[in-house]
């Protein structure tokens, strides 16, 4: 590992990570399969998928409680053994599943204790590399996890081609190594570091209470973070759109296969996520979050661009290919946005504990994750399918915007500050 120039603590905590790694790529397949699976296997409605694609937004909700517990617990690597089993392991009782109802409340659960992996999982990265190689060493984590679920997506798709009630086997094979990439995170010691972390007693006020009236301090305090925030929620207004309206076009209007289907939405989508991811991650070292967005969304805008395109192609084998060209113009904006989705919170968290700026942040993700899908079968009800594509796309354009000017607006206060210092 010479060429990462990593100290010792580095080395031995990334061989671990990534290795964990590997097994969360199996993991990532089944979030990113679920829906067709849904849709196809299960025949979900568009309300039932809808509540499926609301389930892990909505369980992020509880993200700013499990970061008060993280920001009050030394040993924060505890959480990864309650994450193996109920957020990974319990993936097993998918053989069971002969409805579409038994498939949500089986992955509520599973999202429930997932919503605290990702703090967690940002501690081990604060605590335990240098800043100059978080965004780098984290995009080499993603390529890996992007690529493991890119093969098990396709051979998954050919899996359940023979026989679409196989998901239930996907899901047990998921479950068990899911575990393994949850289970072996343990064992990355995080460096105890008094600055960031807060003796308290937890009760009802600490848990529940307190965590509400720090994330409002948060967000006065560092207003940069709010400002970077709010992007992020118009973003995802859009993003959450597009994840009803996808798997709907690819099984209702486009009738693709299993194997075709994770084709585009996985493979396709993911490529350039797999392949930009540690270049993104250096990028996203050396810029500032908020102008790194105005790129990262300002290209998201030509995904459900491409969609729309191909809604005049109807019946055309064109129109399959420019879909399969808008996922992988998706997989490129994606490795720029999932950098920043996972790392900014760490920048504008500074010396303090990220945990708690990135549980803020993916309870942001379940206020959106409330009202998106809810706005989007309205666009639906009202006006059709297609028109899912151009109200996302204006909140792609809204979120460029919105980065641009809060970035100016930071840069423009720095200045003033520097230009007052010096006259003193």
């Amino acid at each position: 590992m010479k060429f990462l120039n990593l100290n010792k603590r580095e080395k031995r905590s990334f061989i671990i990570i990534i290795i964990s790694t590997f097994f969360y790529g199996f993991f990532l397949s089944m979030i990113k399969t679920r829906t067709i699976i849904a849709r196809k296997a299960l025949l979900a409605t568009d309300w039932q998928l809808s509540l499926l694609v609301m389930i892990f937004p909505v369980t992020n909700f509880i993200s700013i409680w499990w970061g008060k517990i993280l920001e009050t617990t030394r040993n924060k690597s505890k959480f990864f053994l309650y994450i193996s089993i109920f957020g990974r392991l319990l993936l097993i009782a998918g053989l069971w599943i002969s409805n579409m109802n038994q498939f949500l409340i089986l992955l509520f659960i599973i999202f429930f204790f997932h919503s605290s992996y990702i703090p967690a999982r940002n501690s081990l990265f604060q605590t335990n590399f240098r800043r100059q190689n978080r965004g780098r060493l984290f995009g080499i984590t993603l390529s890996l996890a992007t690529l493991i679920s890119m093969i098990i997506s396709y051979f998954a798709g050919r899996f359940l081609d023979l026989n679409e009630n196989y998901f239930k086997y996907f899901l047990f094979a998921v479950g068990i190594l899911g575990f393994i990439n949850s289970f072996l995170l343990y064992f990355v010691r995080i460096r105890d570091n008094s600055k960031l972390y807060k003796k308290a007693k937890l009760s009802f006020h600490s848990i529940f209470i307190s965590p509400l009236k720090r994330s409002a301090q948060i967000l006065k305090k560092n207003w940069q973070f709010a400002r970077f925030e709010l992007s992020f929620i118009l973003y995802g207004m859009g993003f959450i759109m597009m994840m009803v309206a996808v798997p709907i076009y690819l099984v209702d209007v486009l009738k693709l296969s299993y194997t075709t289907s994770f084709l585009a939405k996985v493979v396709v989508a993911q490529f350039g996520v797999f392949l930009l991811s540690p270049f993104m991650g250096k990028l996203h070292d050396r810029w500032h979050p908020n102008m790194y967005n105005v790129f990262s969304f300002g290209l998201l805008i030509l995904y459900p661009v491409f969609f729309i395109i191909s809604t005049f192609f109807s019946g055309s084998s064109i129109q399959v290919y420019i879909v399969f060209f808008g996922f992988l113009v998706f997989g490129i904006a994606r490795a720029t946005v999932s950098i920043a989705w996972n790392m900014g919170s760490v920048y504008f968290a500074g010396d303090e504990d990220s945990s708690m700026y990135q549980s803020i942040h993916v309870t942001f993700t379940g206020i959106r994750g409330v009202l998106a899908p809810l706005f989007g079968l309205l666009i639906k009800k009202l006006f059709g399918l297609n028109s899912m594509f151009y109200v996302s796309m204006m909140f792609f354009i809204a979120a460029s915007i919105q980065s641009f000017f809060a970035y100016k607006k930071g840069k423009n206060i720095t200045n003033r500050s520097s230009s007052q210092s010096t006259k003193r």
